[in-house]
């Protein structure tokens, strides 16, 4: 069967051709090679997986691409009405089926004449499929291909900068001469702006009008210093001379976005600009014109907390590749742009999950890119992916200068720490747990011979009593979903746990579960109220958020209060946190008596309990740092206390009586600036 009829339209499957009446179709190769699948297999559904294998072998593309070609074949056929298809069906969750009638033909009915220009088009055509076809049915008859993944490996580093502390934002000159980057000297210092001459030798600490700077680049031929600074909650964007560091920066006007990121450099005084409101909402990139302070769209998404991040220009200038973050569905992909006119020209999957990654051009044509710790590079016309080794790395950050030498910042990671001090907080820990790293979390329990471990293995949740003195764990529960904890009751007997984004009660005795929210509810945390009875809880439906109150002895929900994110019991009334982060007490009739606490920040992490009579809140800052304030709620006395964003996390746990803490500190890095030699095979 190489020529079959569909309606209008004639087939020829060996040469992959259309024709309707008399003259040819022009169209894409695998729109073609889509339509003639479907054909061969039209007596059922062909999953989107399925042509993935089979139309794209060896390549990686998005079901997105797949679904475009899809498209394009529609309208090929002219069947773009999907609700009363002519000929292509499809059906969610099983795919596409060819559905109108087909007839086969043979050549001598055939009325295909190709003409002379055709012919030789026609013969070559042919031997390449036939070799196509070939390796098709091998891989069709094993089941399987076997891809033979190439990798590379950076020549050793050359140690450039050895401080000690934190550095991020690595930004280099063009010829790779001066490297700027962001820097956290000591727990003591804010983070600071820093110029290193690799030719003279030299380390400058560039003076800023803000003391919290995140991110800096080179722009106008490296002539000028562009840096992003933080005032409270507040973004503000400069300015400065790079050879005169004397002269005195240049503040732009940025009112319409409170959060800033990531400055790219492009041509005629503009920058590219990833900007947003809050971290909880979509950020895209923006063209800023310097000179008349405006901002223009860049990049655009239709759903729902989707974040673009860590944008880089290809050396050509032609190109732009990101990172898009999905917060809903958990995933990233590598999206590369024209500059020109903002057409995206590739989409390829990055992540399946939201692991912090890096990006960098290696030339036009291809990318290094860093997910963890893993680094790869990457092909952008087809979106094939080599194993890149980097040592002693990882590689935090990079950047390639026009020379193609390869600067980085790279980790040099300590264990993280569980201690145990007193609240609050002063600075020393009369406790260490050696425990491994596969703890999330440590929790203060009612019965003080235990604490409450979770820790994950395999992607499972395990939940356990530890016996600290003994240094001895017994297995409660197990769950192949995330799960957290949430609180525990007055007297023990249960805890609120939160799992796979639904709240459950744990019965300790019987080790049973109730599920307490509705699979379609957007639940965040949870508390029970004084007496037991009753679980606060907080309920998202679209940009608002409300309390429910879970009645634990009949099993129903009931609406309290809308506009606040925290919620508690406390004496006659209640602690609630707004929307703007300011935290109240509120009477029993739900009226505001008096302000706790202002500038809790949702951003980033963040977590607010009612512990022994204080307001207990940790969140972190805009510029990263962990900010700690307890607040006695009779007295409205406050005390408050900065650390690091390393020696802290949000999987802390305060104990009843509101006088110790135990928390997890995260892996602690330095970063030398280093210069790789590299060998990719392109340059």
């Amino acid at each position: 069967m190489n020529l079959v009829s569909i309606g209008e339209f004639t087939v020829d499957l060996a040469e992959r051709r259309i024709f309707k009446a008399e003259t040819e179709l022009a169209a894409e190769p695998k729109v073609i090679e889509v339509l003639c699948y479907l054909i061969e297999h039209r007596e059922r559904f062909v999953s989107l997986s399925e042509l993935h294998d089979c139309v794209w072998v060896g390549r990686v593309v998005t079901d997105t691409a797949v679904r475009r070609t899809i498209s394009k074949l529609r309208i090929l056929l002219e069947d773009t009405d999907t609700d009363n298809a002519r000929y292509i069906k499809s059906q969610m969750k099983r795919g596409y089926q060819l559905v109108c009638p087909l007839t086969q033909l043979n050549h001598s009915a055939a009325v295909i004449a190709p003409t002379a220009s055709t012919s030789k088009t026609f013969n070559m055509r042919k031997s390449g499929y036939m070799a196509i076809s070939g390796l098709l049915l091998v891989l069709l008859f094993c089941g399987y291909s076997v891809v033979s993944k190439q990798s590379y490996k950076l020549n050793e580093a050359e140690a450039l900068l050895s401080v000690s502390g934190q550095k991020t934002s690595l930004a280099i000159t063009k010829d790779g001469s001066i490297q700027a980057f962001i820097g956290k000297v000591s727990a003591e210092r804010d983070w600071e702006l820093f110029i290193y001459d690799t030719r003279a030798g030299q380390l400058r600490k560039v003076e800023t009008p803000t003391k919290h700077l995140r991110y800096v680049n080179f722009v106008d031929n490296d002539t000028k210093l562009v840096y992003i600074g933080y005032e409270g909650a507040k973004a503000k964007l400069y300015t400065q001379s790079a050879t005169n560091l004397t002269e005195p920066p240049v503040l732009h006007p940025t009112e319409n976005f409170s959060f800033l990121f990531g400055p790219v450099e492009l041509p005629d005084n503009k920058l590219l600009l990833a900007a947003g409101n809050s971290l909880s909402d979509n950020i895209h990139y923006y063209k800023y014109d310097l000179a008349q302070h405006t901002f223009e769209q860049f990049t655009y998404s239709g759903k729902d907390i989707v974040q673009d991040a860590f944008a880089v220009v290809s050396p050509d200038r032609s190109l732009l590749a990101l990172g898009r973050a999905n917060l809903n569905e958990k995933n990233v992909k590598l999206h590369i742009y024209r500059l020109s006119d903002k057409e995206l020209v590739a989409e390829y999957p990055f992540q399946n999950d939201l692991k912090d990654f890096r990006l960098g051009w290696v030339d036009d044509a291809n990318l290094l890119a860093r997910t963890s710790a893993e680094h790869e590079l990457i092909q952008i016309d087809d979106g094939k992916r080599f194993d890149v080794l980097a040592e002693p790395g990882p590689m935090y950050e990079f950047r390639f200068s026009d020379k193609r030498e390869l600067f980085a910042l790279n980790y040099k990671v300590s264990s993280r720490g569980i201690y145990q001090a007193e609240w609050p907080f002063n600075g020393d820990f009369d406790r260490r747990f050696e425990l491994d790293d596969n703890v999330t979390e440590l929790v203060f329990s009612r019965d003080k011979t235990y604490l409450w471990l979770l820790e994950t293995v395999n992607d499972t949740s395990k939940l356990h009593k530890y016996f600290y003195a003994e240094n001895k764990r017994q297995l409660v529960m197990e769950s192949t979903k995330p799960l957290s904890i949430q609180d525990q009751n007055s007297d023990g007997s249960m805890l609120l746990l939160k799992r796979d984004d639904r709240l459950e009660l744990l019965d300790i005795k019987t080790a049973n579960t109730t599920v307490i929210s509705i699979a379609t509810q957007d639940v965040y945390t949870g508390n029970f109220s004084s007496s037991g009875q009753y679980v606060y809880f907080v309920e998202g439906i679209k940009e608002q958020k409300i309390i429910k109150k879970y009645d634990i002895a009949n099993k129903t929900q009931s609406h309290i209060i809308e506009g606040y994110r925290y919620f508690a019991e406390f004496e006659r009334g209640f602690v609630a946190a707004d929307a703007d982060g300011n935290v109240w007490l509120l009477n029993d009739e739900l009226n505001r008596e008096r302000l706790l606490y202002q500038g809790v920040l949702y951003d980033l992490n963040y977590q607010l309990s009612v512990q022994a009579g204080q307001l207990i809140i940790v969140y972190r800052s805009r510029v990263n740092d962990w900010v700690l304030s307890s607040v006695n709620i009779k007295t409205s006395e406050l005390w408050q206390k900065r650390l690091p964003q390393q020696d802290f996390s949000k999987n802390f746990s305060i104990d009843p009586s509101g006088k110790k803490i135990i928390f997890i500190t995260m892996k602690k890095e330095e970063n030398q600036l280093v210069r790789f030699g590299y060998n990719f095979g392109y340059n």
